[in-house]
């Protein structure tokens, strides 16, 4: 087993216990929409706020390491 695959493992029997609405991400108190978009700028088409360069690629092409 790779630590990987032990992980996926883990994370998997804890589903249960996090919030899986398809919505998850959009705000959900009165001032959350405000502080996230201080943070990170307006939300994009699909209500998510991705933060500054989040959507420009680099010049190599490769997408950012989590």
């Amino acid at each position: 087993m790779t630590p990987e695959n032990g992980t996926e493992t883990t994370e998997a029997a804890h589903m249960d216990e996090v919030d899986v609405n398809p919505a998850v991400h959009r705000a959900t108190e009165p001032d959350e929409e405000q502080v996230l978009t201080e943070l990170y700028g307006a939300p994009d088409a699909d209500g998510v706020f991705r933060g500054a360069g989040a959507d420009e690629d680099d010049e190599s092409g490769a997408e950012d390491a989590e």
